[in-house]
């Protein structure tokens, strides 16, 4: 004889409910004829078969006590589908400035970038050019 019942998946204080086809002699997550839907509790999902749950019962399934509840439950409401998270959009954030105070020491680094920063172009020597050219006379280079 065919009954309709829930059988346990998922992991342990996670419960997922599957509604199977299965025969009375089976074991509770053993082998069964159809899978019919399932059940999440912890989110509220519930989606079923309507159209095979009809099928196995005109043909002489008998359902648990559980089982006949969440079908009943599943007409009246109609599927409970699993809501899509809204992706997570960051705030918008404002330019804030904020001023540390200066460590001990600063003041002699701060004098040593300004004096770097005031030498122009022309203190510096000129990098050396390079010619096209890969060999050693062209770059006035003797061996």
């Amino acid at each position: 004889m065919l009954t309709l019942r829930l059988s346990r998946a998922g992991t342990k204080k996670r419960p997922v409910y599957h509604l199977v086809a299965a025969d009375k002699r089976a074991r509770r997550d053993g082998r069964f004829v159809e899978n019919l839907g399932y059940f999440i509790p912890a989110r509220n999902v519930l989606v079923l078969k309507h159209d095979r749950i009809n099928y196995w019962l005109s043909v002489g399934a008998a359902t648990t006590e559980v089982a006949r509840r969440l079908i009943r439950r599943a007409q009246n409401e109609g599927n409970l589908e699993p809501q899509a998270k809204p992706k997570y959009v960051a705030p918008p954030v404002e330019a804030v400035e904020v001023k540390v105070p200066p460590k001990e020491g600063a003041k002699k680094d701060a004098a040593k970038a300004d004096k770097k920063a005031d030498a122009g172009p022309g203190d510096a020597p000129p990098p050396p050019e390079k010619s096209e050219s890969g060999d050693a006379s062209a770059d006035g280079q003797k061996d």
